[in-house]
């Protein structure tokens, strides 16, 4: 979360720069710290997913099967949500504090679906409470950088927009 905050204050910083080169250092330090969230957002959540049992590493880790074949217990889906709460700071360049706020509902409510299975209950749950952490961390005046020109939109800045727009 320190990368985090950092980042949001770097973000606010190339707002205010007058010339070139307090843009080009901001964006060089925006992009320091993007890179040094993600390296410590990596070795987290590999952290916490040490806790797995050893058909979870297989399903959800190793990507040999995505359902686990087994109910799984309350304190296994609390270490899943664990695990999936890290905070998603790749989407700190992509989204407002406003958007992640609105995307962890997004992400609460369909883990409220009879259709989901427990499994991914706790992984919405676990996203839901890392976007909170990282809206949090930033601030709710935080609205990302403007990006460069031909940017792509990413998955998640698509949905956030498109929440906002049914409101």
């Amino acid at each position: 979360m320190l990368c985090a905050r950092r980042y949001a204050a770097a973000a606010e910083a190339l707002k205010l720069a007058g010339t070139d080169f307090e843009r080009r250092e901001h964006q060089s330090r925006l992009s320091y710290l993007l890179q040094s969230g993600l390296l410590e957002a990596r070795r987290e959540q590999e952290r916490r997913q040490r806790r797995f049992p050893d058909d979870f590493h297989k399903a959800l880790i190793e990507k040999d099967g995505s359902i686990i074949s087994r109910a799984i217990t309350s304190e296994e889906a609390e270490l899943l949500q664990y695990a999936y709460s890290v905070p998603c700071i790749a989407s700190i360049n992509q989204l407002s504090a406003q958007a992640m706020g609105d995307l962890a509902d997004l992400f609460e409510g369909w883990s409220q679906s009879d259709l989901t299975d427990r499994v991914n209950v706790a992984r919405l749950l676990g996203w839901a409470d890392g976007l909170r952490c990282l809206a949090d961390a930033v601030g709710q005046a935080y609205t990302p950088p403007e990006p460069g020109s031909g940017s792509a939109t990413s998955l998640l800045e698509f949905m956030a927009e498109r929440m906002l727009h049914s409101r």
